[in-house]
């Protein structure tokens, strides 16, 4: 398995998730308040989130769906298996789960 470190804060990770909204709400050339009707979310909690980064995941997910980037929402924990012979000789078994 390997491990890769983020170089950003939780608060600034959050924040840049919401900067990244921003970016694709204005590339689609959406107001706050057109994307607040469109997701069921107020227009408070849409500045909230691009300016500060803090969202509930419910809202983050109505936010997603209506800017369409659910497939990058559903992707965020997903596990990815080994893909060649090489990396399943590398990882070993999993003697158990904890």
């Amino acid at each position: 398995m390997t491990l890769t470190h983020s170089l950003l804060a939780p608060g600034e990770l959050a924040q840049q998730v919401g900067a990244n909204a921003r970016e694709t709400r204005l590339a689609q050339n959406l107001s706050r308040r057109t994307l607040a009707q469109m997701a069921g979310v107020s227009e408070s909690t849409i500045k909230r989130f691009e300016s500060h980064g803090q969202i509930t995941l419910e809202g983050l997910v109505l936010i997603a769906t209506a800017l369409g980037a659910t497939g990058q929402v559903a992707e965020l924990f997903k596990h990815e298996h080994p893909v060649s012979l090489e990396e399943i000789k590398r990882t070993g078994r999993a003697r158990g789960r904890k």
